[in-house]
């Protein structure tokens, strides 16, 4: 109980007056609670220090969220000089990438507010957590310029079980469970793979227990997905070891709970649809099979690290833990949904609605992507439109957009690209004869439209 009981004084402090966690959904470049706290002359020097430093905390873990692991040591940051890089770290002789420099001045033009939390000062010093939200079309330009692919679709909403086993036992609704603490210290939901921790109250606990958690109870994750309206439930296990002065530390994500396709029609058929040569169609699609990310197994892994730190200060160790697994766990995503500004392509694409707000939902999904620099409605019909897409690195990247989106996009014949809600794409590839029905091959009549644009990368507006 030494570990636990010494992370608890830690946390109680740092749960105090922290306000509720962010909707799932909030925007990817909100950087929410960043803990900072300064000493200086005054409190007014204080003040300013910390939230200058906090705000280069949040810039990096922005610019780490939206891009892989390989391109952090170019990522650009506070510095009065630019330093070369080479693959294999910093040279004075060889120069492969420059990375960009960034002063207090610059990451103030890149915020465009700042909302704090907690605060407390003294003579001099100075406390609190600060959620920082940044310009999203400044922060794409700056990737941009640093030449960096990024990515800033997010995938749906996980719950977290967070369980800690040390050699007292298991921990998952207790108080003195610092672990669950920690989750919920900062929110997860601004991740590319939000997370959310649960309320940790009477119904929870008599829902799950934490050995049945670790052992996967398909029935007890089940009613926890459904109480809190998501489709996956993953099991944060850290398991904890002291000796010799040491914290010896293990976190795993694990696959607890996905919904299956039998439960969602539209998941069902998003994943038909997106298969490559599936057998519902005829075997004609192309496309990756976009599950490949979330595995369905149930106890699949889904990022593991191991830690060893100096023993006494677990919320430390905590938090960095969750940055790495998140980290971890998001980079498959964030490679399938990169956008790379260096290669685009024109893309000849349909869309089938059946209702006005089908059409509406297409049109706002594809202008709202970063990966699409624009789209030219080039006829329109009752049910239909004609369209050319310009798309930002692989086309297939775009579908797992759309698929995150609700929508089905595919390829027949690798040249046209089609697009629809799930329902309507089945009754597309069910029946050729209507579909071509619907866009004036035996009577249904096209309407030319002067061609409607929406350039260059038109998510910079959407915020």
């Amino acid at each position: 109980m030494t570990i636990i009981r010494r992370a608890l004084m830690v946390l109680a402090a740092l749960m105090a007056s922290i306000p509720a966690a962010y909707a799932a959904g909030d925007d990817v470049f909100v950087v929410p609670r960043v803990t900072v706290q300064a000493q200086a002359d005054s409190a007014t020097a204080a003040k300013n220090i910390a939230q200058r430093q906090g705000r280069r905390k949040a810039i990096e873990i922005l610019l780490r969220r939206l891009t892989i692991e390989d391109d952090w040591p170019y990522l650009p940051r506070v510095g009065a000089d630019a330093e070369a890089f080479s693959p294999d770290g910093p040279t004075a002789s060889v120069v492969d990438r420059t990375v960009i420099p960034l002063s207090d001045q610059t990451l103030e033009d890149l915020e465009s507010g700042f909302e704090v939390y907690n605060e407390k000062s003294s003579a001099n010093t100075y406390r609190a957590f600060i959620t920082y939200r940044f310009k999203p079309a400044s922060v794409r330009r700056l990737l941009r310029e640093a030449g960096i692919p990024y990515s800033e679709a997010q995938t749906r909403t996980a719950l977290v079980l967070p369980v800690l086993q040390t050699a007292n036992g298991l921990y998952l609704w207790e108080e003195n469970n610092p672990w669950m603490a920690a989750w919920k210290i900062r929110p997860y939901n601004n991740e590319l793979t939000p997370m959310t921790a649960p309320l940790g109250d009477l119904e929870d606990s008599t829902v799950i227990s934490a050995r049945q958690a670790l052992a996967l109870n398909t029935e007890a994750l089940a009613r926890m997905a459904e109480r809190y309206s998501v489709s996956q439930v993953i099991v944060a296990h850290a398991y904890l070891q002291q000796a010799d002065g040491e914290y010896k530390l293990r976190v795993r994500l694990i696959n607890g709970f996905r919904e299956s396709a039998e439960l969602n029609d539209e998941d069902s058929i998003l994943d038909r649809v997106s298969a490559s040569g599936a057998e519902e169609f005829g075997g004609a699609l192309q496309g990756p099979a976009t599950n490949a990310f979330n595995p369905a197994k149930v106890g699949d892994v889904l990022a593991e690290a191991w830690f060893t730190r100096d023993a006494g200060n677990f919320p430390t160790l905590a938090e960095e833990a969750i940055e790495v697994v998140i980290a971890k766990h998001a980079k498959p995503w964030k490679e399938q949904t990169l956008i790379d500004h260096t290669e685009a392509a024109l893309l000849e694409a349909s869309a089938y609605f059946r209702t006005l707000d089908e059409w509406a939902k297409i049109r706002s999904a594809l202008i709202s992507t970063p990966l699409v620099g624009s789209v030219q409605v080039r006829s329109l019909s009752r049910y239909g439109a004609e369209m050319l897409v310009r798309a930002y690195g692989d086309p297939d990247k775009l579908i797992v957009a759309m698929e995150a989106q609700g929508l089905a996009l595919w390829t027949e014949d690798g040249e046209r690209w089609l697009v629809a809600t799930p329902s309507t794409a089945q009754q597309v590839h069910g029946d050729s004869r209507r579909r071509a029905q619907r866009f004036g091959a035996t009577g249904e009549q096209t309407i030319p439209v002067q061609p409607a644009s929406y350039d260059e990368t038109p998510s910079d507006t959407r915020y």
